[in-house]
């Protein structure tokens, strides 16, 4: 999961909004389920400089995955809750969150888990001297996140 705020058109992270579209709209900030399915995460600003240096010094065809750590649905919820003044989290049936969000992005999306290791990613970054210059999504919505 790509986070932070972009440059285009499209500034806002899609899970993130999501959930905060719906806290918004209930007053309750609510997660699919348990809540327990992970997500690799990296900031935007950090994903854009990890492209300059793969495209400056990479091999052309060389695939690699970027994340600079993971966090859970439910660690997502609470943070969005903390940062907005809300309740919750709480967690929400898949019926009752795809009549929300639309079926196909919730089970797509917002209950599903996505992990990712950059080891590859890492070992030649070393390399090309990528270090990361965001915290956590949890920090970065802590402190970032408008209410």
């Amino acid at each position: 999961m790509i986070y932070g705020r972009g440059l285009g058109p499209a500034r806002n992270e899609v899970h993130i909004a999501a959930l905060v579209a719906q806290a918004r709209h209930s007053g309750v900030v609510r997660h699919v389920g348990a809540g327990r399915n992970i997500w690799s995460t990296v900031h935007v600003e950090d994903l854009a400089d990890l492209y300059l240096l793969a495209l400056e010094g990479s091999t052309a065809g060389t695939f690699y995955f970027a994340e600079n750590g993971e966090e859970s649905l439910v660690g997502l919820a609470a943070a969005i809750a903390e940062a907005l003044g809300l309740d919750g989290p709480e967690p929400w049936n898949i019926e009752a969150a795809g009549a929300f969000w639309g079926p196909a992005f919730t089970g797509g999306a917002l209950a599903s888990n996505s992990r990712v290791r950059a080891t590859r990613a890492r070992d030649i970054l070393d390399i090309l001297g990528w270090k990361p210059r965001h915290g956590s999504v949890t920090e970065w919505i802590a402190t970032d996140l408008t209410p």
